[in-house]
């Protein structure tokens, strides 16, 4: 073993170490991976640190950090060093964690059905009623299949003797299992030859294990079978995880305004009308589901909701008021209820709490309060932090005695347990290991015959080594998980498997919300606009740059449209400082539409392939943005731009199949460079001064320009080219037929919106004589007017019919 790999491990002989057995010692599931380590270049460290954080960057996984300035852009923190579990440890934990999800779901299925518990007193009713995870809306619904908990997680420790104990269960909306996937694919990249030598478990088959239980459990009727994944949107902490696991399994990924409810069924708002809703994995807490029936000032929520869910006609995942079990307050009673419930001991022990709402606990717990947690019944570590009894003087102690008393049913008081400790890249020192507290979280779905456990789960990492508590929203990172298997397997890297039948390749595409086409469209014209706007910018600096020496004529005219398209406010004064500043500054100009341009792609993230997402994150955080930026810089810049945005329209165009969301995103763009393209015209016929040439460079024709004519650019076959001709794609010729034959496309399927609106300028250019092509010629500036106003009256058309829905549509079927 390297010992400079070793220099800062600081091992704590009170915390056990997942992978030394004693200091130089390594455990037997351990040695070959640290072997392996050792034996590397210590700069290869290095590179696969950098490597995991550009990969992280680059595919786009954050993690909202609420008090974090960069919000939802902070990066997911990923460890390259996984944590290996033996095989010894799996069995261990897969039994316990199965048999927990069976007797957690039993739970469930009595307290919201016979509550022959609370009768016989094996449950308290204030440790149930008290809880504000409990639903009296959710008493008596009898979720399809009869599974209220279709998914679980656990988040484990791993005490100094080395025994594993629960210490939180997750029912409600159980996170984590996007990032395990995520953390999967990034870390097998970095270790390819040990991931494939150690025959790591893989995690497809419980991804695989979900997609089969919802298909078995939810209702049908109403058309072909459809699962959506419930988000409350893209900036909930873990909205990336949202959109990896409905792109992973192929379910749309919806918000609240997305669906509605009508006959006691929920439905999907799509361009193409209403579509049956058959199940929904829901993302959200219990209380937000249903502004109806739970919290009032919900606005993430489905009004009816609860409705359907006591109807059977939609399965949830997982069922409403399941939130009541993460209650720390229950674990003292889960050994007996074991017993009773399933006829068999509990295999995974709690973490020993105390709940408070008994007198005797409370009386116990004060008396050992130097060993203790004291936290609320049911509120994790990232929200109000658990209270350490040994760091409270006694000031503190006596305020939290009375703050407990007064509501001691909703506190418990845990053992606390130090967390164990496993190896990790030093970022301050990447060349060298250093100790870090970790806790592992493990997830579990329902299947036919009982739970089907993920091999691994995500390992999460304190922010600092010494840290007692592990909270993403504290700052925390996170591992891989590798399970190393007792035999050889048989599985295979390729995840989700499955084979396709006939009667799936006749079967329709995925529905598109009227929330996707909005944001598919208006992506479309923001790509459109940054490609417009850097092409502007380029070309204004370099006119303006060369007239503050040369003189050159063609800055005024220039000037004059970039003060039309709001980059510069003061035309009166010097114009390159306003021109970079627009070009650079992250919050003006060019930047403020690049990041238009990613809201609208955040927003789409489980649609857009990973070259494309990699592509769009290296524009909208180029290091230009980010700092002071000389004339120099930002003329590199503003070629980098137009390079990465041209080959972002490269992947619309090639990389996208034509159906109805194609139409939605194509719309958009050919409005906004029809837009531009008649303003840009227009403001060159009014400014009456200066060359051509700077019009054909903004268009991207100089080339095509020159390959036709022998002759500086002229009038007559300047606008010939960018008006009249319909070969030319940077043409209103070329541009508006394509315009308007998408617009009868989406008609022919969803009834007419905009054709009327374009077929006037349509006819108009068709009329247009080659006389007619004069800097003077009324019929010329009444085109570009006409063909501004239908392309904006098309937009508001398109808006108003499929995104807001204020024209009328078909509903509901007959």
């Amino acid at each position: 073993m390297s010992l400079s790999l070793l220099d800062g491990y600081r091992a704590s002989p009170q915390r056990y170490d997942e992978t030394f057995a004693a200091p130089g010692e390594l455990r037997p599931h351990w040695r070959r991976f640290m072997q392996t380590l050792a034996a590397a270049a210590p700069a290869q460290l290095a590179e696969r640190m950098a490597l995991v954080e550009r990969e992280v960057r680059e595919n786009g996984v954050t993690y909202n950090v609420y008090a974090d300035p960069r919000g939802a852009d902070r990066p997911w923190q990923v460890d390259p060093i996984p944590l290996l579990v033996s095989p010894q440890d799996w069995a261990q934990i897969e039994a316990g964690i199965a048999q927990r999800a069976r007797l957690l779901n039993a739970l469930l299925a009595d307290i919201y059905g016979p509550q022959a518990l609370l009768r016989e007193g094996r449950l308290p009713p204030a440790l149930v009623y008290g809880h504000r995870g409990y639903l009296p809306p959710a008493q008596g619904i009898r979720p399809p299949g009869g599974i209220h908990l279709l998914l679980y997680a656990a988040d484990l420790a791993r005490s100094p003797d080395g025994r594993w104990w629960v210490f939180s269960d997750r029912t409600q909306a159980p996170s984590g299992a996007g990032y395990a996937l995520e953390n999967r694919l990034v870390v097998s990249r970095m270790f390819p030859e040990l991931f494939r030598e150690l025959d790591v478990e893989h995690q497809a088959p419980f991804f695989a294990a979900l997609r089969a239980s919802i298909a078995r459990h939810a209702p049908r009727g109403d058309g072909p079978h459809l699962t959506v994944l419930l988000t409350p949107g893209p900036y909930n902490e873990t909205y990336f995880e949202h959109a990896l696991i409905a792109r992973y399994l192929g379910f749309p990924l919806v918000e609240g305004s997305d669906l509605t409810v009508r006959d006691g069924r929920v439905w999907l708002k799509t361009v193409e009308g209403l579509k049956r809703v058959h199940a929904i994995v829901r993302r959200q807490d219990d209380d937000y589901c249903d502004p109806l029936e739970l919290r009032a000032d919900s606005a993430l929520g489905v009004p009816g909701l609860t409705e359907c869910a006591r109807r059977g006609s939609v399965l949830l995942a997982n069922s409403l008021g399941s939130g009541v079990l993460e209650s720390g307050a229950l674990y003292g009673y889960l050994p007996a209820l074991c017993e009773q419930l399933l006829g068999e001991p509990l295999r995974l022990p709690s973490v020993a709490t105390w709940w408070l709402g008994e007198p005797a606990a409370l009386d116990d717990a004060w008396q050992r309060l130097d060993e203790l947690i004291v936290k609320p019944v049911g509120t994790s570590a990232s929200q109000d932090g658990p209270v350490f009894g040994r760091e409270l003087s006694a000031t503190r102690r006596a305020a939290l005695r009375e703050q407990v008393a007064q509501q001691p049913h909703r506190y418990v008081a845990q053992e606390w347990v130090r967390l164990s400790q496993a190896p990790a890249l030093d970022r301050a020192r990447p060349r060298q290991l250093m100790a870090c507290a970790v806790g592992l979280r493990v997830f579990a779905v329902a299947t036919g015959d009982g739970y089907a456990v993920m091999p691994g789960g995500l390992t999460r990492m304190a922010a600092a080594p010494d840290a007692d508590v592990i909270a993403m929203q504290r700052g925390g990172g996170s591992k891989d998980t590798w399970v190393l298997p007792e035999r050889p397997t048989a599985s295979s890297l390729s995840l989700l498997r499955t084979t396709i039948t006939l009667a799936d390749l006749k079967a329709p595409r995925a529905h598109l919300s009227s929330r996707v086409a909005e944001n598919l469209f208006w992506y479309g014209r923001y790509a459109e606009r940054s490609e417009c706007t850097a092409r502007l910018l380029r070309v204004a600096l370099s006119r303006c740059a060369a007239e503050a020496e040369e003189q050159d004529e063609g800055s005024q005219p220039v000037l004059a449209l970039a003060q039309a398209w709001c980059l510069v406010d003061d035309p009166q004064g010097d114009p390159v400082p306003q021109l970079l500043a627009a070009a650079t500054q992250p919050e003006r100009g060019l930047g403020a539409v690049l990041q238009q341009m990613g809201r609208a792609a955040f927003c789409l993230r489980d649609r857009l392939s990973i070259d494309n997402w990699r592509t769009l994150n290296q524009l909208v955080h180029d290091p230009v943005l980010q700092r002071p930026a000389s004339l120099p810089d930002a003329f590199r810049w503003l070629d980098r731009a137009v390079t990465t945005l041209v080959t972002l329209s490269g992947f619309a165009l090639d990389g996208m199949t034509r159906g109805i969301d194609w139409h939605f995103m194509s719309m958009g763009r050919h409005i906004e460079r029809l837009d531009f393209l008649a303003l840009a015209i227009d403001n060159a016929i009014a400014s009456g001064q200066g060359g051509l040439d700077w019009l054909l460079d903004l268009c991207d024709s100089t080339v095509t320009y020159r390959s036709r004519y022998l002759v500086p650019p002229e009038w007559l076959p300047v606008l010939d080219m960018l008006v009249r001709d319909d070969t030319h794609t940077r043409s209103i010729g070329f541009l508006l037929p394509k315009l308007l034959a998408m617009v009868q496309k989406i008609e022919q399927l969803h009834g007419p919106f905009a054709s009327p609106l374009l077929e006037g300028p349509h006819a108009a250019l068709r009329e247009l004589a080659p006389e007619d092509l004069a800097p003077d010629h009324p019929a010329l500036r009444q085109l570009l007017r006409d063909v501004r106003r239908a392309v904006h009256a098309a937009s508001e058309a398109a808006t108003h019919t499929f995104f807001t829905h204020a024209q009328p549509r078909s509903q509901l079927p007959a």
